[in-house]
């Protein structure tokens, strides 16, 4: 029961969010302070969204039905920004070093209590739970046969292994249906019709659901695609394929960064994109936009089935991605997991109900630092629940319930407050860094670099190198203040010693001050 760190994952029995939580929430959770019971909880995931690429245009009915009555939040990351680990950090309300899933490579094969998980936990609450859609990387690698259900789930309506927009197995509560290369087939499509027929079955039953819609797009496609030009692209619906034909690609200035001997040694030496490459990139953010417009519909119609049952003022909707995407930033061609705000900075909308609220009024856009690891107790709250899978086996979060910030009752929340960005592999990489840990505020990001992979090798090796960027005047990374990854060249300043002491707090962090009782002896997240 030990991930990175050595952290103890359990923590004594009845520790859940609401039992001695200090935020300025009712203490009865969102049921109490709305006196019109449980709502059900509606979550939908894109996979590899950008921040950027939420946009009007990209996706109108997310915007004109979630946005624009509900709350943005303006700085939401994720906490490891690669699909595996920041899908677990939702489940489990937990940093990587925690829960275990510290990279894909991991998967879900290294996930700590499986069977101890947010869905679990909402059954628990007397919670319908519905999964549809993409679930952990290497699932299948856990359970045989691969039809299995994962724990917690009601409904289970799930695709595995790597991402197919056509010609992939739908796993479906056990049973196995295939799906071709038939217009209809479309992964998109599918999901979209599954999850609106099931919200159809359950909103009439009398007690809450919990629907959690995974979606494959916008990542990258591993196919041939048979109605248009985005093979080993985000593949759109065809109805959609001629969207964003002549959409620029964005060139902020740190696309193809001119001067990068600021930068890690791992990053400094990268060849500048040439004209080839640069066809390429705007060939995969056209072909993400026009395959986001087929989640954006399914927000839509998931909408309208919700509205035509009746539970429109019951339903909680919350938007995310799980990680972003680099196209043509720091001259990283395509790729994730790099500490960046390209990958690391992605939406999050929600949308609930006034009665959700405490009869607040709405918060149009909450600027405060938050993450991937405040969805689950953000949801526990709502549900009235705790995240504990029966007596003696509860979670210790590392995140926060976001309902003060809902509500405008910001006091007690942190000022200034740090999160963690973490990443870890074993012996080989994929990418040029293989283990690093990271502190992200709303100013400051301050990187370590602990491994890196040898260029001859391919393998990873023993190293310090270190990023830190002011956010607020150097919003793009340009400028790394430990220049060229070096640590003596790190500024010598009281900021600096800030940084280093909270970071090395936070890589081994676990739970939240005066909500949970120490684990182990290590100390609380921020």
């Amino acid at each position: 029961m030990l991930a990175l760190g050595g952290v103890t994952l359990l923590a004594a029995a009845g520790l859940g969010l609401g039992a001695s939580d200090p935020l300025p929430v009712a203490p009865g959770g969102a049921k109490a302070a709305s006196g019109g019971g449980r709502p059900n909880v509606v979550l939908i995931q894109s996979d590899d969204q950008t921040y950027r690429q939420l946009t009007r245009r990209a996706m109108p009915n997310t915007k004109r039905l979630l946005a624009q009555h509900g709350t943005t939040f303006t700085d939401y990351i994720a906490s490891t920004a690669q699909c595996c680990p920041s899908r677990a950090s939702l489940l489990t309300g937990q940093y990587a070093h925690n829960h275990g899933v510290t990279s894909n490579n991991v998967g879900y094969p290294g996930l700590v209590d499986k069977d101890n998980v947010l869905p679990v936990w909402l059954q628990r609450a007397g919670y319908s739970t519905i999964h549809v859609g993409k679930f952990l990387n290497g699932y299948e690698k856990s359970v045989a046969p691969d039809s299995v259900v994962a724990p917690g789930w009601d409904q289970w309506h799930s695709v595995l292994g790597n991402t197919h927009y056509y010609g992939y197995d739908l796993f479906v509560n056990g049973a196995v249906q295939h799906h071709g290369r038939r217009r209809g087939d479309h992964i998109t499509h599918v999901l979209n019709r599954d999850a609106v027929r099931l919200v159809e079955r359950y909103a009439p039953k009398g007690h809450p659901f919990y629907l959690q819609l995974d979606q494959r797009a916008p990542h990258v496609g591993q196919q041939h695609d048979p109605y248009g030009r985005c093979g080993r692209a985000p593949i759109p619906e065809p109805t959609d394929r001629k969207l964003f034909g002549n959409a620029g690609l964005p060139r902020p200035p740190s696309f193809n960064e001119e001067e990068m001997s600021d930068k890690p040694s791992f990053l400094s030496a990268a060849p500048k994109i040439g004209s080839v490459e640069r066809g390429q990139i705007r060939k995969r953010w056209r072909c993400a936009l026009a395959s986001l417009r087929g989640v954006d519909r399914g927000v839509g119609k998931i909408y309208d089935a919700v509205k035509d049952a009746g539970e429109l003022k019951k339903t909680v909707f919350i938007f995310i991605s799980d990680n972003g995407q680099f196209h043509g930033q720091h001259r990283l061609q395509k790729g994730k997991v790099l500490p960046y705000e390209e990958a690391l900075r992605l939406p999050l909308l929600i949308r609930a109900p006034k009665r959700y609220r405490a009869g607040a009024s709405r918060v149009r856009k909450v600027g405060r630092p938050v993450g991937n690891i405040d969805l689950a107790p953000t949801i526990l709250d709502f549900a009235d629940a705790q995240p504990c899978a029966g007596a003696g086996g509860c979670r210790t979060m590392d995140g926060r319930s976001l309902m003060p910030l809902l509500l405008r009752r910001s006091r007690g929340w942190p000022h200034g407050r740090g999160l963690l960005t973490e990443y870890r592999v074993g012996d080989a990489g994929r990418y040029a860094t293989c283990e690093f840990a990271g502190i992200r505020t709303r100013d400051d990001l301050y990187v370590r670099h602990s491994r890196v992979v040898d260029p001859s090798t391919g393998q990873c090796i023993p190293a310090d190198e270190r990023e830190r960027y002011n956010l607020n005047k150097d919003p793009f990374e340009l400028h790394n203040l430990c220049f060229g990854g070096n640590s003596g060249n790190c500024p010598l300043n009281d900021k600096q010693l800030d940084l280093e002491i909270r970071l090395s707090q936070l890589r081994d962090c676990a739970g939240i001050a005066g909500r949970d009782h120490h684990v182990g002896g290590h100390p609380f997240c921020e």
